[in-house]
């Protein structure tokens, strides 16, 4: 019995490790190795003017130039877009459960949460459009939460994990 508790849950363990940190999606209709040069998106939105911002950026433009892509001032066949999509959960601090047994009785008890704490985060986000028509192409979201209280150290390693993460998948197969 303790066997087979053991076994399967060191299987669950495994196969959850295994799991993509990323989600990607992409057009199907699209000849990829087409696409040669790329240019950081310039707009309104344009995430740089943030540290995290810069660190997305060189860390895209590794993945890129590992792929064979190149930097273009103009003319470039894709824009990259990167974004850091802010979302927050709750979470509740108090909640309490208790058993007792006595003479011919049992009691149960439990306490609601009594503490609600607003926790934040971010997810990392990667687009890269078709300059030739203006279309998404290929679209790289994180799923792990980019904590306000990491240290810049550990936001700059988190940061290249994941993009790294992301561009494992780009080209599309």
């Amino acid at each position: 019995m303790i066997r087979s508790l053991f076994l399967t849950t060191t299987m669950m363990l495994l196969l959850g490790a295994c799991s993509s940190d990323v989600s990607t999606d992409y057009n199907t209709a699209v000849n990829y190795s087409q696409f040669k040069t790329y240019q950081f998106s310039a707009g309104v939105n344009h995430a740089t003017t943030t540290l995290d911002g810069k660190r997305m950026e060189d860390a895209i433009a590794v993945a890129l130039y590992q792929k064979g892509m190149e930097p273009a001032a103009n003319n470039a066949d894709v824009t990259v877009t990167h974004s850091i999509i802010e979302q927050s959960d709750y979470r509740s601090y108090g909640t309490s459960i208790g058993f007792g047994y006595g003479y011919r009785n049992f009691a149960f008890g439990y306490s609601p949460p009594t503490d609600y704490r607003e926790y934040r985060y971010g997810k990392l986000v990667v687009e890269m459009i078709d300059n030739s028509n203006n279309q998404v192409v290929w679209r790289a979201v994180s799923k792990r939460k980019l904590s306000e209280t990491l240290s810049p150290s550990a936001r700059i390693d988190f940061i290249n994990t994941q993009i790294n993460e992301m561009f494992k998948q780009y080209p599309p197969l």
